[in-house]
């Protein structure tokens, strides 16, 4: 995989891609890893979607990469939405996103995307009990994640939290397939892995909205692209081949 370091109106967002899947012209997947993902994290995808269509992944602004002038989701999304104008003019796209990647994916509006995977968006904040100690921690020990922190998590400082809800990003949405873990949220207990990040009650709102679909994996919790990865292949072709037979955006 190669770097490629698009400019943005807010700063440079770097892209990973096979030589030439920049420039080919096939449509593409561009795949947003998600908070404090590792550097290998999706990098395969180009494998998984081939020879039809081409892949890139991004990671989020300060995981490795360099952070963007605004700390928002929706600032973020239309630094997003600039890279595709740029970096994949006129080229179908496919957004996949994990965790938060997922918010931020979900946020983004170009007339180019036709779909939208959505790995695993935590919703509403408040209920990350499993994140907690990880969250404090990383405020006191990170203090230049601390605008990321309170932006995304609400969290705004070692003990202090505010609501953070993310339904709003789903206004305006192209359609998407909302992949989510099957093992419950709540109530607090010991796991050997994180359960899912969505709560029933979110489930069921998403079953409301129309252009979702919600997909469960059975047995799997957040981190899907780790634990159940064929799983996740599988959704990904299937979003492929339904994108391919939706119009784009007016």
């Amino acid at each position: 995989m190669e770097r490629t370091d698009v400019a943005t109106s807010l700063g440079v967002i770097p892209l990973w891609a096979p030589a030439g899947a920049l420039t080919s012209g096939k449509p593409v997947v561009l795949v947003i890893t998600g908070a404090w993902a590792e550097a290998n994290d999706m990098m395969k995808t180009p494998g998984v979607v081939g020879p039809a269509w081409d892949a890139a992944v991004m990671r989020l602004p300060g995981n490795g990469t360099p952070w963007l002038a605004e700390t928002s989701i929706e600032a973020w999304a239309e630094a997003v939405g600039e890279l595709i104008e740029i970096a994949l003019a006129r080229r179908p796209v496919v957004l996949v996103g994990l965790s938060v990647g997922a918010l931020l994916a979900l946020a983004v509006r170009s007339p180019q995307v036709r779909r939208i995977v959505a790995v695993e968006p935590p919703l509403v904040m408040s209920k990350l009990w499993p994140m907690a100690g990880a969250l404090a921690a990383r405020w006191r020990e990170v203090p230049e994640e601390r605008a990321f922190l309170a932006a995304v998590f609400g969290v705004t400082g070692e003990a202090t939290r505010e609501e953070r809800t993310w339904w709003r990003l789903f206004d305006g949405a192209p359609p998407v397939d909302m992949v989510l873990g099957e093992v419950p949220l709540l109530p607090p207990r010991d796991l050997p892995r994180f359960p899912s990040f969505v709560d029933g009650p979110e489930r069921d709102g998403l079953r409301t909205r129309p252009r979702i679909r919600v997909i469960e994996v059975p047995g799997a919790g957040h981190n899907i692209h780790v634990f159940a990865p064929e799983k996740l292949r599988d959704v990904l072709l299937e979003a492929l081949e339904r994108a391919s037979a939706e119009p784009p955006l007016a």
